[in-house]
């Protein structure tokens, strides 16, 4: 089965993100490049890699595949074949959208999302974070099923517990990807389908308490757990670990 590796949030300041998310997530640099008119800086929690990406400006080709502004811009997948993966996402309606030969291939899925295929052992993990892991991520879709019929097709990723009625859940075996209908989509955030983070924090009132103390802000409570907004603008839902 496919892993799921590393998600990208596109930000404004990449020093203050920087910092955000390592006084509160805990997380640790593991380097900082450019490539494709972006400063990329690449940080973990000790088994997902995140990447904070500044771009030049807003007329960069990547620069709004997932929308305009700070957002959830992709997220990565290792795969053992990366020719037959590529195949097996054109066959089921994915669209690539890099170049040929790039390290990280981009394909928009049928649902909208951007994504990426990459080989094993592209990110460092280091050190894990003392604070929390990141566990999920959730996507806004039209099509519960047909988005979840692509996932399961082309990276074997296998239905989860709990699954609702406007939503579908999908797990890597460790990483989970919440599908959901529009319908129980807020309308936060307006701009990408790649809606929110899930966190599972060791603490999980010391997590929001130290995520508004830096300048995040809470935007809702529920028995699933607390959203926090980033100052960057990344939507996250803090549960505690199990």
């Amino acid at each position: 089965m496919a892993r799921i590796v590393h998600i990208a949030l596109k930000v404004e300041d990449l020093e203050t993100a920087t910092r955000f998310y390592e006084d509160v997530y805990g997380l640790h640099q593991t380097g900082t490049g450019y490539a494709r008119g972006h400063v990329s800086r690449h940080m973990t929690d000790g088994a997902l890699d995140m990447a904070l990406m500044v771009y030049d400006n807003e007329e960069v080709h990547e620069a709004t595949l997932s929308g305009p502004g700070p957002c959830i811009h992709h997220w990565g997948i290792e795969v053992e074949d990366r020719n037959a993966t590529e195949q097996a996402i054109r066959e089921n309606g994915g669209t690539i959208i890099s170049a040929p030969g790039e390290g990280a291939l981009k394909f928009r899925a049928p649902d909208g999302t951007i994504a990426e295929i990459v080989k094993a052992g592209r990110y460092k993990k280091l050190a894990e974070s003392d604070r929390c892991r990141i566990v999920k991520l959730a996507i806004a879709v039209g099509d519960l099923e047909a988005a979840a019929r692509f996932y399961e097709t082309v990276f074997g990723f296998k239905p989860a517990a709990a699954s609702g009625q406007n939503m579908r859940r999908l797990t890597d075996g460790k990483f989970e990807i919440v599908l959901m209908g529009r319908e129980s989509a807020d309308a936060e955030p307006a701009g990408s389908k790649l809606h929110h983070l899930g966190i599972d924090a060791f603490d999980r009132d010391a997590f929001v308490a130290a995520a508004t103390q830096a300048g995040g802000a809470i935007v809702s409570e529920s028995k699933d757990g607390v959203r926090v907004r980033s100052p960057d603008g990344t939507l996250a839902e803090i549960a505690s670990a199990s």
